[in-house]
């Protein structure tokens, strides 16, 4: 009885060791087990009617920042870069995705679905038709 005793001792001893050596990193694989879509998204593809963006862009990305802030930036060649701010929501279960955001005075209101690591967007302005794909 008193080996099963100390044995058992040693055990919880031992557990209390191994757990103590590990840390819990909210910036690691939690966040990405609970919301795998908080990552940064390049764009993979840019048209504004006919004329490729990614041309004239050194980048042009789109950043979960926590699960209610999203970052748009964007760098123009020999250019400064910009980013933007706003809010956004996003479905579990259907894997929409909803924001709007403020850029230059103008709001921009958007929904797409977000699979496989990737998301479209697409929307009329100023009379052409924007067309992106974003990828992580």
């Amino acid at each position: 009885m008193k080996k099963k005793f100390i044995a058992v001792i040693f055990i919880a001893v031992a557990a209390c060791m191994c757990m103590c050596a590990f840390t819990l990193d909210m910036n690691s694989s939690v966040k990405s087990l609970t919301k795998p879509y908080i990552t940064t998204y390049d764009c993979t593809y840019a048209h504004l009617g006919n004329q490729d963006l990614l041309e004239k862009y050194d980048y042009l990305k789109i950043t979960f920042l926590d699960d209610e802030k999203i970052e748009v930036s964007f760098k123009k060649k020999k250019g400064k870069k910009h980013s933007y701010i706003s809010n956004y929501s996003y479905d579990d279960e259907s894997g929409e995705l909803k924001a709007e955001i403020g850029i230059l005075g103008f709001k921009f209101r958007q929904a797409t679905k977000i699979e496989n690591g990737k998301f479209n967007i697409s929307m009329p302005i100023l009379g052409k038709q924007l067309s992106m794909v974003f990828s992580s």
